[in-house]
């Protein structure tokens, strides 16, 4: 095997075949002829290694990266990561390694970001090189986050936010209120999914079909609103669900709580309150266990006062005597 470099339009770029018989075409960026021959035997080193030892050997994170989007992984903040890590053999990363380049990646990010940009992808890269074969196992600690508390809303939010938001935002809040439905699910519903009061996911984020119920309310409001976009409400992202939510929240004077709050949270919440179990809850919304709505979305208003107000129930009527008093004569 013997690598040449030829030249095109004054840029170097690679040709040979590899000590496995495979057609090397490969651009070497650069217009530096010496800079051109260091790449050429730098490639060439590395071919002859991964083919007599195996790829393991040679393979790094940006070679990785670029095979793991090929594969159809998500590449959405895998590019800041491979400028860090790019040129490293994955054999050589260590979890130290990625926590570095994540902080160095992101130098002002909180920790949630530095866990959600940096090392959520960075692992996903490692992951899909290990199953490759191409390295070991790496696991890498996140970050520690504290968990914002989240809260539930009841109906009046949603009216307190009414005069400030579109009719089409308010039906999607007020969806979102009464089924538990995820706000990503919701936006690319398109309209011939609705018949009635029965809405028809084809999808959803875990990957099942669903049919969803909803009020008669929900379904006139849906009548008196035209589609868009070939979305049930009309809009394609959820970035100007957002802006427009939080415009309105400073108009009405209430706190911000986005869709998840108001949504999930709350429906969770109400449910509970009005003594539906868990496993019916988790079946209504949609989600996988009942574990998942105990310990995350349900929140119990006022626990401590119905405490109270149970054991005074359960005293009232009682006669109580001090220790030792007698009752009544022998």
């Amino acid at each position: 095997m013997r690598l040449k470099v030829k030249w095109v339009n004054g840029w170097a770029r690679l040709h040979g075949t590899g000590p496995d018989g495979k057609r090397i075409r490969r651009a070497l960026k650069t217009q530096d002829p010496r800079r051109a021959e260091e790449i050429r035997a730098q490639i060439e080193a590395d071919l002859w290694k991964a083919n007599l030892y195996g790829p393991q050997e040679v393979v790094t994170f940006a070679e990785c990266a670029l095979a793991y989007a090929e594969d159809g992984g998500e590449v959405r903040f895998i590019v800041k990561m491979t400028e860090q890590l790019g040129t490293i053999k994955l054999r050589d990363i260590t979890p130290k390694a990625i926590r570095d380049a994540a902080r160095r990646a992101y130098p002002r990010a909180s920790n949630a970001t530095l866990n959600r940009q940096g090392i959520t992808p960075a692992r996903a890269v490692m992951n899909f090189g290990h199953e490759q074969g191409w390295c070991g196992a790496v696991r890498v600690r996140s970050f520690p986050v504290e968990k914002p508390r989240r809260k539930a809303v009841g109906r009046e939010y949603l009216e307190l936010l009414r005069p400030h938001l579109p009719d089409r935002l308010f039906a999607l809040m007020l969806y979102l209120h009464q089924t538990g439905r995820r706000v990503g699910d919701a936006i690319e519903l398109p309209p011939e999914a609705r018949d009635g009061t029965i809405i028809e996911v084809a999808k959803t984020k875990t990957g099942r079909p669903i049919t969803v119920k909803i009020t008669d309310e929900l379904a006139d409001m849906l009548d008196s609103i035209e589609p868009r976009h070939g979305r049930l409400f009309g809009y394609i992202g959820r970035s100007s669900v957002y802006n427009t939510l939080r415009r309105a929240c400073g108009k009405a004077d209430v706190e911000y709580l986005g869709t998840h709050q108001p949504g999930r949270h709350s429906f969770a919440t109400e449910l509970h309150e009005a003594g539906f179990s868990d496993k019916a809850i988790a079946e209504a919304g949609g989600w996988a266990t009942t574990r998942m709505v105990t310990d995350v979305y349900q929140h119990p208003k006022g626990s401590s006062e119905k405490a109270a107000d149970h054991f005074s129930k359960e005293a009232t009527g009682k006669k109580l005597t001090r220790k030792g008093a007698t009752q009544g004569k022998m």
